[in-house]
């Protein structure tokens, strides 16, 4: 019910993800980003992403201003938008903990710990979201039978440590192929779901109501490590060099003068988030078909943990209806996506950026778990600052507009700045931000020296006295 009146939608930091010093944060969009980007070390410290959207409830411009009310603590009442549409809300939160890439030569490694939060409330009756917003002691709804089909509340929850490799695997004059995996280990921390196929109900007073079809199934499981689980990322990227270069070419090779060729374009495609949990431990699958009952007293419902919860609620109808259709364990897949990138250099340390984001669900019964996104983003970069301004469509119906900066290793941004900027009827709000520190060049390559040096009329001298005298 809480993801209905306040929840966030998944964005992927596009302001940042696809920069050429996104280091440790290109790799969860495409884990073959960190192969050649212009960062040879990067430790990502702490970060966090989140973006709070719905099409429900809202913040009215009348009365409400972010540098306003925010400051000053003082927060209008909020509103709700009754216009006849599906409710519909997703969460992706995303708190990034001590994590690395590497390049060693044509490869890169990578390691990456985070603790996530993804759920979803998908098609939700404008009905269901009013009593859930004001309770069954609203009396203009009294009376009526609602029936309401093909809608769920998904969330998850859970930690995640995975291991990354790239490499490059064909590099031929200006041609570049680049591809990268990572392998996650999954640890389911909590679940709580609920696909309802058909849901007939009447609200007969405040303290009543009658079900006359529920049709549905419900997971849940207990706060804590209560399921494990593997998932993987899987990228490849082109790129279209701007000069040729030889089959032995290294980026940032001491013995290549350290050097890097940069892009004209680049193309990247990726397979992510594909992998799911499996909940065994404090866990409980429950299924009804045309279930009836006449529920009493809901106010005076007291639980405390998952079997307790689910004993409740089995209690209230026939226990025919539910006999034979539960189990002590369950999984559930994470929202897997496909994604394509597309970034262009037009020089002057100038580019541009498309992103697009497909999820799509992997089992019948999680059709919420899933997220979508096209993105395009104007961006400036140098190695200590870079400033990125993201235009995209999230859900490819709703648009919004960034902005994201870096100043060395410290990045600020948000894929949502408007209502930090003018007073409007707010439904959402993002920020993130990552501290890390990065060396941009092996070590190797600084303050080296050359060991000999031309004559003006030829020959070699010395520049060290332990070299050989030249002759």
């Amino acid at each position: 019910m809480f993801l209905l009146t306040l929840a966030a939608s998944a964005q992927e930091r596009v302001g940042v993800t696809n920069s050429n010093y996104a280091g440790t944060l290109g790799v969860p969009l495409n884990p073959s980003s960190m192969v050649d980007d212009k960062v040879w070390l990067d430790v990502n410290i702490i970060g966090l992403d989140l973006f709070v959207w719905n099409n429900y409830v809202y913040y009215s411009k009348d009365d409400f201003y972010f540098w306003t009310n925010v400051p000053a603590a003082q927060m209008p009442d909020i509103r709700d938008n009754l216009d006849g549409s599906l409710k519909d809300a997703t969460v992706n939160l995303r708190v990034d903990g001590p994590s690395a890439t590497l390049r060693w030569g044509r490869h890169a490694f990578g390691l990456s710990t985070a603790a996530r939060v993804f759920a979803t409330a998908e098609h939700a009756p404008e009905p269901v979201a009013k009593h859930i917003f004001e309770g069954l002691s609203y009396r203009p709804q009294r009376g009526i039978t609602y029936d309401n089909r093909d809608f769920g509340v998904y969330t998850n929850a859970w930690g995640e440590f995975g291991l990354s490799y790239g490499t490059i695997v064909h590099l031929k004059r200006r041609s570049m192929w680049n591809v990268g995996i990572t392998a996650k280990y999954l640890m389911g921390a909590a679940h709580a779901s609920l696909q309802a196929d058909r849901f007939q109900y009447n609200v007969l007073d405040t303290f009543n109501w009658r079900i006359d079809n529920f049709s549905a199934e419900y997971a849940l499981a207990e706060p804590g490590v209560a399921g494990h689980g593997w998932a993987f990322d899987i990228g490849v990227t082109y790129k279209r060099l701007k000069e040729p270069v030889g089959s032995r070419y290294v980026p940032f090779d001491p013995m290549n003068k350290c050097k890097q060729v940069d892009y004209r374009y680049r193309i990247g495609l990726s397979l992510i988030d594909f992998g799911q949990i499996n909940y065994s431990t404090q866990s409980i699958y429950r299924r009804f078909d045309n279930a009836p009952t006449i529920w009493q007293d809901y106010e005076d419902f007291p639980f405390d943990g998952v079997y307790a919860l689910d004993g409740t609620i089995n209690s209230r109808f026939p226990s025919n209806q539910s006999a034979g259709l539960a189990s002590p364990s369950f999984s559930w897949w994470l929202p897997t996506a496909a994604s394509l990138q597309f970034d262009y250099n037009f020089g002057h340390n100038v580019y541009a950026n498309l992103t697009y984001v497909q999820g799509f669900k992997m089992s019948a019964h999680q059709t919420g778990m899933r997220r979508s996104l096209i993105s395009i983003t104007p961006r400036y970069e140098i190695k200590w600052v870079e400033a990125s301004l993201p235009i995209s469509l999230y859900d490819y119906r709703y648009p919004q507009v960034g902005l994201a900066f870096r100043f060395y290793s410290l990045i600020i941004g948000s894929d949502n700045i408007i209502p930090f900027l003018i007073p409007i009827d707010v439904y959402g709000f993002n920020i993130y931000f990552n501290l890390k520190v990065s060396l941009f060049k092996d070590p190797k390559c600084k303050g080296k020296r050359k060991r000999f040096k031309l004559r003006k009329k030829g020959g070699l001298k010395s520049n060290h006295p332990d070299d050989c005298p030249a002759y």
